[in-house]
């Protein structure tokens, strides 16, 4: 018999596991199981990638034998039941004899919520759901996916690091250093989570960014959208930009209109660069709508994307509704040039369900909008 102590470590054992696959589960979510027989794990296995074998299957398959009398599962997200790129994982489960099964949360899908848990309890399982605070960490864990289920609708997310008072640039135009280490370090973890980043041009023209998610072993490029109506940072007098000659430019594409698609040079020079150009709906001034961007995000089949501004991007979001999720950083810096750049007032946007966090002299706040 497992104590409510042994639980809890074995659900953080098991929230641990499925972050193993950070990133690389889209549009699935990130599972975890593992496999107790009299107190002691012995065999764990988490859902590494799209298309690859769920949690459940993976622990199954690391035991490589039938589970002794009395063991128990563990699994961060309630089983799937239903057939999709794999069988369902409640089969296995009842294939493996096993009689006893912990479920950090429930399918937040609303056709598939609680249909495994019944299934396996119709079969005489034990089923038990961990406790609220285990429920709502396993919940968090996979927003993105449960923004998509929930809404039917990929996920925004918007990151805006500014000082205490406000600003986003010490001089408009010219890049700043905002954040110290351990919070840009973040902001990587985050870029390396999401399948897309987006920017604006003026992003592109002022910072000549990567926006690729860059560690000691590792330097991982997601689909790079950028927002650039007329096609500004593809004129005459702009040098090329890293991300449209760097190693990963087919990762590459421009959201534009049909104002920028009027300009044939810039045209012509995205297609000497081999950059995707692809036309969206524009406003009455001639700028991308702001919708345009989740429009683009079904069309690629990308549930989420990680916008990181700049503000002129990150207002237009904002203002019209189309940020579901948002990081905001913020440093004890003050900016007060004459020419420093303020960012929107995120004062105006309250964040629901909030998770806080204090990296080095910087905080991080994020959550829902």
């Amino acid at each position: 018999m497992l104590d409510s102590g042994k639980i809890a470590s074995l659900f953080d054992r098991v929230l641990d596991l499925a972050r193993l696959g950070w990133g690389n589960t889209h549009p699935n979510p990130m599972v975890g199981a593992l496999i107790v027989e009299n107190g002691d794990v012995v065999a764990e296995g988490y859902h590494k990638e799209v298309g690859a074998v769920h949690a459940e299957v993976a622990a199954f398959s690391t035991l490589g034998r039938k589970p002794r009398e009395g063991a128990a599962l563990f699994v961060s997200l309630e089983p799937c039941s239903t057939h999709g790129r794999t069988p369902p994982c409640t089969d296995a489960i009842l294939r493996s004899g096993i009689k006893k099964v912990y479920v950090g949360c429930s399918d937040p899908n609303p056709k598939h919520s609680s249909r495994g848990l019944d299934i396996l309890r119709e079969s005489g399982m034990s089923v038990e759901l961990s406790s609220e605070k285990d429920q709502n960490r396993a919940t968090r864990l996979n927003f993105v996916f449960n923004h998509n289920m929930l809404k039917n609708s990929p996920l925004i997310a918007l990151k805006m690091a500014e000082t205490k008072n406000g600003m986003v640039a010490e001089i408009q135009g010219v890049p700043s250093r905002i954040t110290e280490a351990e919070a840009r370090a973040n902001m990587m973890h985050w870029r390396r989570f999401f399948p897309a980043i987006c920017v604006g041009a003026g992003t592109v023209l002022s910072d000549d960014p990567s926006l690729t998610a860059r560690f000691p072993a590792e330097t991982w490029c997601p689909l790079r959208i950028i927002v650039d109506s007329n096609l500004v940072t593809l004129g005459s007098l702009v040098s090329d930009r890293v991300i449209y000659t760097d190693q990963f430019a087919d990762r590459t594409i421009i959201l534009t209109t049909s104002h920028g698609l009027s300009r044939q040079d810039r045209v012509s020079r995205a297609k000497e660069l081999g950059v995707r150009l692809v036309e969206v709906a524009e406003d009455e001034t001639g700028r991308a709508k702001p919708d345009a961007l989740r429009s683009a995000l079904n069309q690629f089949e990308m549930n989420a994307v990680y916008c990181e501004g700049g503000p002129t991007l990150a207002r237009s979001l904002l203002n019209t509704g189309n940020v579901d999720y948002l990081f905001k950083y913020r440093s004890p810096k003050v900016f007060d040039h004459e020419q420093a750049l303020s960012g929107p007032d995120l004062h105006d946007f309250p964040i629901k369900e909030p998770v806080k966090e204090s990296l080095g002299e910087d905080y991080l706040t994020h959550g829902f909008l």
